[in-house]
């Protein structure tokens, strides 16, 4: 038997897109990687994906930006911290969706990511400058 990413890989993009809906968990994952946008699209809009799931995907660093920015502009999905998080420390996030999503994260997770050094400059910057506001 071939494993999930052999079979996967054998499909067409109408069959992956196909896996994407109605898939496992293992098969999402592995097509939230795929190269056609397309197949990504059909993984986020899967009635079956968690809220887990999604947060994981904020924090590859192996997606699309398109990807990224369908998830943040997903009411749903924002209102988790762990979405929000993701998507911040993420170094592909778009910048002026990280920028706005800044305001909703603790003093402690904009202490850690004034020291990253994996996201751009300017937002490492403004949440510098955020700890020093909030203690005032």
């Amino acid at each position: 038997r071939a494993s999930t990413v052999q079979r996967i890989a054998g499909m067409t993009v109408a069959q992956r897109m196909s896996v994407a809906m109605k898939g496992t968990r293992e098969e999402r994952t592995i097509l939230i990687r795929d190269p056609n946008k397309i197949v990504g699209v059909a993984v986020l809009s899967s009635p079956t994906l968690t809220e887990q799931e999604v947060a994981a995907i904020a924090r590859m660093a192996s997606i699309n930006d398109e990807l990224l920015r369908m998830i943040a502009n997903t009411r749903a999905w924002i209102k988790s911290y762990d979405v929000v998080l993701g998507l911040v420390k993420n170094a592909k996030t778009p910048l002026a969706i990280t920028m706005n999503l800044l305001s909703r994260l603790n003093e402690k997770d904009l202490r850690m990511l004034s020291q990253d050094r994996n996201i751009p400059d300017v937002l490492r910057i403004t949440a510098r400058k955020k700890i020093v506001i909030d203690k005032r």
